[in-house]
């Protein structure tokens, strides 16, 4: 009986521990990764721009689902892998350089947007900045993404791009 105790007790202190840890991180946090890739910037808006074939290629996505248009934006139901369902607005495009992808779901446990900067370069490549602004409220969901890289989905996000050309990339 005595080591269920034990048991739980360290339970207790582990959860308290994550928790105290996640409220000692910042709520809103923002990272830039980059890569270059040896596509036109056209061709490489062009796929990010097509929403509803990125579960081809993206490896944590398992479906897109088009909702009506949020003042006039592109509004889609994204489902992850795991079940996870996100609302994503498209708040800006300017093709072949600017998009701006919008979390839709303000009341959820993190919000935030990626902003994709694609810049021609000399060889008639890209290079492709994505850079994440977000909002962790949850003080255990910021240890969590502490805990596995902030920058994980951006990088695999990345990875499955240029996988998706038939290129590998070095992502910094």
């Amino acid at each position: 009986m005595r080591w269920i105790l034990r048991i739980l007790v360290i339970i207790v202190v582990l959860i308290a521990i994550i928790f105290a840890i996640g409220f000692v991180l910042p709520a809103h946090t923002t990272h830039t990764r980059t890569t270059t890739l040896k596509q036109s910037p056209e061709k490489v808006f062009a796929v990010l721009a097509d929403v509803p074939n990125m579960p081809k290629w993206n490896r944590n996505m398992e479906k897109v689902e088009i909702l009506a248009p949020v003042d006039g934006k592109e509004t889609t139901r994204q489902t992850f892998k795991g079940g996870m369902d996100m609302i994503i607005t498209t708040t800006e495009s300017s093709p072949p350089n600017h998009l701006v992808r919008a979390l839709g779901d303000v009341d959820g446990p993190f919000s935030g947007s990626w902003t994709y900067e694609i810049t021609a370069t000399p060889d008639g490549g890209s290079q492709i900045a994505l850079t994440e602004q977000s909002e962790i409220s949850n003080p255990f969901f910021r240890f969590m993404i502490k805990f596995f890289g902030p920058t994980k989905y951006m990088d695999e996000h990345l990875e499955d791009l240029a996988k998706h050309f038939g290129e590998s990339v070095t992502i910094r």
